[in-house]
């Protein structure tokens, strides 16, 4: 990551909140090898386990803490100089969980807030707070960019805007330092096919190879932006040393969009075929087209994504080989 801001995370003490999930652990991994930095992991391992960060667990102080639990997460932040929060309840569990998604998505950013707010930390220099373009909801104009509407479907989009608002609101009234990233559609090396929550893309790379029929949902003609997990990564911690980023929202995506059938036919030829079966539409998040504008963030902090779909998906498909 070629950037003049970089240097500033380097060595630094940071704390990652649900760094043993799909995009936490990419995030530690990053952060520990390319930045040196003194890395706390929270998680309580609700949907993931230590094995996220086997390779490097002995260089990671790790603590299985919920944060919706203050005692024992609050002085965990001591003399933390950057706090990347994210800790969440998954999308598809969030519809049937409403309470405990309500407490972990925002309530939990909220107790934190409110907690560097009394107790202020003149170390901190950076809040990174992850949220989803899932807040756009079926957005009518695309590509969607951070000035258009949002339009929540789901408890998870609401939780999560909701927490972007706590975010922001402390941002200004407190002077809490903080940025707000919104993901689109992550995928990539490290998640796991055995997690129920794995993204489509996931279980198509899984069902390939181990060869089985690659399910659409519908008519396969529905869109998504789909974003390589170290492109996220980097944007991430961009956010977090970018003082252009301060007290702002960025969408993290490629403005490139594709079909799911289009997606089941790159993994069915590079995973050497496999058949594809049509199923019907389900209800949950279920967004016809989406494509996400990246013209703020590339602009603002020079950021744009490395890694195209295709060499993505041969990535994730290699990576898939080695530890099914």
């Amino acid at each position: 990551m070629n950037n003049q801001h970089i240097h500033k995370i380097k060595g630094k003490k940071v704390l990652v909140t649900g760094g043993l999930g799909f995009v936490g652990h990419n995030l530690v991994k990053s952060l520990l090898h390319d930045h040196g930095c003194q890395v706390i992991v929270v998680d309580d391992c609700t949907n993931s386990t230590e094995k996220a960060i086997a390779p490097f667990r002995d260089h990671v102080d790790f603590r299985q803490v919920s944060v919706t639990d203050g005692e024992h997460f609050f002085p965990l932040l001591s003399g933390v100089q950057y706090i990347f929060h994210l800790a969440c309840i998954q999308i598809a569990a969030s519809g049937s969980e409403p309470l405990k998604d309500l407490q972990v998505n925002a309530q939990s950013t909220l107790q934190l807030l409110e907690w560097l707010r009394h107790n202020p930390q003149p170390q901190l220099e950076r809040l990174v707070y992850t949220s989803s373009c899932s807040v756009y909801g079926s957005s009518t104009r695309l590509p969607v960019s951070e000035n258009d509407s949002t339009r929540v479907l789901s408890n998870y989009a609401a939780t999560k805007l909701l927490g972007e608002h706590y975010t922001l609101i402390y941002n200004r009234n407190y002077n809490i330092p903080a940025s707000i990233v919104r993901y689109s559609n992550v995928y990539g090396y490290g998640q796991s096919p055995r997690n129920p929550y794995c993204g489509v893309l996931g279980k198509f790379v899984h069902n390939a190879l181990t060869g089985q029929p690659l399910h659409i949902i519908g008519d396969g003609e529905q869109t998504r932006d789909y974003t390589f997990i170290t492109d996220a990564t980097d944007a991430t911690i961009l956010c977090a040393v970018h003082p252009m980023a301060y007290g702002d929202i960025f969408n993290v995506g490629t403005s490139v969009e594709t079909s799911v059938k289009k997606l089941a036919e790159i993994i069915s030829q590079c995973s050497g075929g496999t058949s594809i079966e049509y199923v019907p539409e389900r209800d949950i998040d279920n967004i016809r087209r989406r494509m996400i504008d990246i013209e703020k963030i590339h602009q603002r902090l020079g950021w744009t994504p490395k890694v195209g779909l295709q060499k993505g998906i041969e990535l994730t498909v290699e990576w898939y080989k080695t530890t099914l």
